[in-house]
């Protein structure tokens, strides 16, 4: 058996990160006589597994979903994460190729997803990039369901000044990112926001303003998470929604949201 200190190591996984797919049942350990976590050398495979589906773009949710249902649904699922990646390709490619790949394999065997990872060979893959640096980088106000709930409702429900909206991939963020972050759940589907100078009265508004798109967002402050953990909340290829404001007083602060919220509510208007 591992202890949670040791089985971290092993993972890449940090103790709190763990403890938070432990919440969500995802990676769930045993509990010593003394009621200390310890984990199987199998679930370090495991662990491995959903870090190499969130690279994918697969969210945890939805990795979830792969272990609670049933083989047949495996293909469902992976079909929907490789619409959303396509979708979004001019601005994020390099999972759209491997995803197909782990489609064709899935079509052509009685196995299921994880089967399909440990068989695949991802280096003798040729890697196709959809979009060069120039394009990735474009304003999200070109896409205007965007500019309708920036400009129209958060700007107007949490009394702030807008200064900019740009896309830019979770691990280019997280790897310039200097500052000590708040983290928020804001879906039940296990996403979240990171932001700086977040208040109480933002937040209140933030809600309000997303919940004539999404109706069952929310956003709940998570404690205890530093710049580790939250670099592993993620995939690093996830495409997140970076907008910088300035309140009424004249302080400043910033806010991130994952893509996949907006892909999600965009696909119901």
């Amino acid at each position: 058996m591992i202890q949670i200190k040791d089985f971290s190591k092993q993972s890449g996984f940090s103790i709190r990160m763990l403890r938070y797919l432990e919440e969500i049942k995802l990676l769930v350990p045993s509990r010593a006589e003394n009621n200390y976590r310890t984990y199987t050398s199998q679930q370090i495979e495991i662990a491995l597994q959903i870090k190499e589906l969130q690279g994918l773009g697969f969210q945890l949710k939805e990795i979830l979903d792969l272990n609670q249902s049933k083989d047949s649904s495996h293909k469902d699922i992976l079909i929907n994460v490789l619409q959303r990646e396509t979708e979004v390709a001019e601005i994020k490619s390099e999972t759209i190729p491997r995803l197909r790949h782990l489609l064709e394999m899935l079509e052509g065997c009685n196995g299921n997803l994880y089967t399909c990872l440990e068989e695949q060979a991802p280096s003798s893959m040729k890697m196709r990039t959809l979009a060069g640096d120039d394009k990735f980088r474009r304003t999200a106000y070109s896409i205007p369901v965007l500019r309708t709930i920036y400009e129209d409702h958060i700007a107007i429900e949490t009394d702030i000044d807008l200064i900019s909206t740009d896309l830019m991939k979770f691990g280019e963020f997280i790897e310039k990112n200097e500052n000590e972050l708040q983290v928020f759940s804001i879906l039940r589907e296990s996403s979240f926001s990171f932001g700086v100078n977040i208040s109480d009265d933002f937040v209140e508004g933030f809600k309000t303003a997303w919940k004539k798109f999404l109706p069952d967002i929310d956003m709940t402050e998570m404690t205890e998470f530093d710049n580790q953990d939250i670099g592993q909340l993620m995939g690093q290829h996830d495409i997140v929604i970076c907008t910088y404001f300035k309140y009424r007083d004249g302080n400043e602060g910033w806010i991130i949201v994952p893509y996949t919220p907006i892909y999600a509510m965009a696909g119901h208007r």
